[in-house]
Parts: C-alpha cells; structure tokens; sequence
C-alpha cells in the first residue's frame, strides 16, 4: 500500500482520501445516514434514531468540520462512495458506516488505518469509540477493548471502548 499526499492506494481499485470539500461531506454523511437505517435504526427507539440523525445533519458536524477538529476519510472502489470514518479531536471515533455491499472487503480496516495514522502524527495514543453493537465485533478485531458497561443516553445504546495505537 502506498501513501501519497491524502491518498492511500491499493491493488484492488480502492481510494482513501481525507474529505476537504463541503460535498464531500455531504455524500459522506448520506452514506452514513444510509448505512444507519439499514443496521442500527431498526434496533434503536426512535428517539435513538432522531438522536443520531439531529447529530448527523446538525450544524455541529459542520461546525467541527469546518474548524478541523473533525476528520473525515471517503473510501472510494472504483467511483463508488464505499464507506466513511470520522475522528473528533484526533482521539474519538464518531462515524464509522461501509456499505453493506462493501462488507467484508477490508474497506472498514483500512479506514481505521487513515484515522489511525493521523491521531499518530498528532501525538494521539489512544483512540475511543462509542460502538454499537453491531460495531463491536469489528472494534474488537482493531483492538478495542470494552472501557465501560453498555450506556444509555439520549435514546442510543452503546458500548464505550479504546484501543492503545502505535506505529506497526
């Protein structure tokens, strides 16, 4: 795999580049929307839904956006939108969404793998996460490690975790 400027390329037709532009953003966030209907909607309240939906499009994420203290990684196969991450203050994982017929393909590790390399440059030594329970199991296999009992706040159920990260 080779690293050039934003860019993580691989054999296999796929692109990872850190988001700059507004649009970018946009397609981000409505793959996220997507990909949070489909697995995590049906098993939330809808307070749960409304929730993380009012955090997706509120002006916050623009907000932190704007400010660089939200970092934000498309994945691209081919020209096809994939999968997202996004890294609040170069150590918390807010967003983590690959399409469903992207599973399996590796496109979620090497996500991790861009905001990972980032929270390093900056000095960051620990990354957390407040995963759902359809994500632990992929948190898990990155190495995240339970840090609490399952919470419930505002309508969502998650599971605070962290992972130790370093240079491989």
């Amino acid at each position: 795999m080779a690293v050039i400027a934003n860019k993580v390329h691989t054999t296999n037709d796929i692109t990872i580049k850190r988001i700059i532009a507004a649009e970018e953003l946009q397609a981000a966030l409505t793959l996220a929307e997507n990909v949070f209907m489909q697995f995590e909607a049906p098993v939330f309240t809808k307070r749960g839904t409304e929730s993380f939906l009012s955090f997706l499009w509120g002006k916050r994420v623009r907000e932190m956006f704007e400010s660089g203290s939200f970092a934000v990684w498309s994945c691209y196969r081919g020209n096809e939108l994939a999968g997202m991450i996004a890294l609040r203050d170069c150590e918390h994982i807010s967003l983590a969404f690959v399409r469903s017929d992207f599973h399996r393909q590796g496109i979620g590790r090497m996500l991790y793998a861009a905001a990972k390399d980032e929270a390093l440059s900056r000095g960051t030594k620990r990354i957390t996460v407040n995963a759902s329970d359809y994500g632990i199991p992929f948190y898990h296999a990155m190495g995240f490690r339970k840090t609490d009992m399952q919470l419930f706040v505002d309508g969502i159920q998650y599971t605070p975790m962290a992972a130790k990260i370093r240079r491989e």
